[in-house]
């Protein structure tokens, strides 16, 4: 089982061996990846899934569904790993960090500051960063169409840039945004 699945496994409390079959019976195969997910999360209400099976936590239906349909996209063969349902890549990259929302989001634009570039790339514009209680975001689109985000929550600042137009462009990025935020 994939450590995806094992992770899916793990907070519904279902097996992924069952999701599989039940999507499967579904008619999940001949589905477009937005009603994959609308399924799942029918299930996971069906279900009454509402916190995490191993932590108790409260359940992101919503997030899981999701989840759910992109392994399972993955594992028949209806979209490459780190292929977006819409047919673009990206390749995310987080680190745990040490700070409040906003010496995350300080050092993170300290790390950014004057930049025109990454890894080559022109910024398209000027990068946006905003601030909710509980995360801290910064934006940035970059020449060839991709776009950058940096999500800031209390204990962890996580990169995903999407729009790639490949596999080898994502393998390009993730050793590039594992050396960013190394440096923080």
């Amino acid at each position: 089982m994939a450590s995806k699945a094992a992770s899916i496994s793990t907070a519904t409390g279902v097996d992924w061996t069952e999701w599989d079959a039940w999507l499967t019976s579904e008619g999940a195969l001949d589905r477009p990846h937005a009603e994959i997910a609308k399924l799942a999360l029918r299930r996971v209400h069906e279900l009454g899934i509402t916190t995490h099976a191993a932590n108790g936590k409260p359940f992101n239906d919503g997030w899981w569904s999701q989840t759910i349909a992109i392994e399972y996209g993955h594992q028949h063969g209806l979209r490459e790993q780190g292929q977006q349902s819409k047919g673009d890549h990206a390749v995310s990259a987080s680190r745990k960090v040490v700070g409040s929302l906003d010496e995350l989001l300080q050092r993170w634009l300290d790390a950014v500051a004057g930049r025109t570039e990454f890894d080559g790339v022109e910024l398209a514009g000027e990068p946006s960063a905003r601030s909710t209680e509980k995360w801290r975001y910064w934006r940035a689109k970059l020449a060839d169409g991709s776009a950058v985000n940096v999500d800031i929550s209390a204990d962890r600042i996580a990169v995903q840039h999407a729009g790639l137009t490949s596999a080898e462009d994502r393998e390009r990025w993730r050793p590039f945004w594992k050396s960013q935020l190394s440096s923080l």
